[in-house]
């Protein structure tokens, strides 16, 4: 897990992150507000509130995948300890990409049998669900293999992500227009917190479970 001077560097690089979905948002509320009333309802307002909710969303995910780092590295989470299969997990998290985060799965290979494990359910769904979209965001062509061997999840993609491991986040580009940015480093520690892992095998993600 990261170092205490690590978790340092979160803090200035989420700061930094912050800045431009921040002023997009105080960007589009200004213009809104200097709009005539018949005009708030047009499309460019229409068009003014989405900017808005995109930004703020971005800065939500931030934000919230922080938080939820700095508490697993402190000890803050207590982890409920609940039986799972692992299957239900990726189904959760491929029904979640879809609906909320507009990743078409349908063409996916999913091939789980049964493989239970022990966790906080919320929290092991959160780290399924950032390490299938890590796959399918960095993929240029986004058909994507998931399948269970053994005690580890296997997730392949038919282009992988280069490099498929993301360098830590303050080492990465800044921008990230989804607000993910932090999300693979926060899989690998839940994962690390449960007693599993996440890492690079044959040239798929493997996230293993304890």
């Amino acid at each position: 897990m990261p170092s205490p001077g690590k978790r340092g560097k979160y803090l200035g690089f989420v700061a930094h992150e912050l800045k431009n979905p921040l002023a997009t948002a105080l960007w589009s509320c200004d213009l809104l507000k200097r709009m005539e009333g018949p005009d708030r309802t047009g499309e460019r307002a229409e068009k003014m509130i989405d900017v808005s909710l995109r930004a703020l969303r971005r800065m939500r995910r931030l934000i919230d995948d922080f938080f939820t780092i700095e508490r697993l590295l402190e000890h803050g989470y207590e982890l409920r300890r609940e039986p799972i299969e692992v299957k239900d997990l990726v189904d959760s998290a491929l029904q979640m990409l879809s609906e909320k985060e507009g990743i078409e799965t349908s063409g996916w290979k999913v091939q789980v049998g049964p493989l239970a494990t022990t966790g906080d359910v919320e929290m092991l769904r959160r780290a399924v669900r950032a390490a299938i979209e890590h796959m399918a965001r960095g993929s240029p062509r986004p058909l994507l293999s998931i399948r269970s061997e053994g005690p580890v999840l296997s997730i392949r993609a038919e282009t992988p992500p280069s490099p498929l491991i993301p360098p830590p986040p303050e080492e990465r580009p800044s921008g990230d227009p989804t607000g993910a940015v932090l999300s693979f480093a926060l899989a690998a520690a839940i994962l690390e917190a449960h007693g599993g892992g996440l890492e690079e095998r044959d040239g798929a993600l493997a996230l293993l479970f304890a």
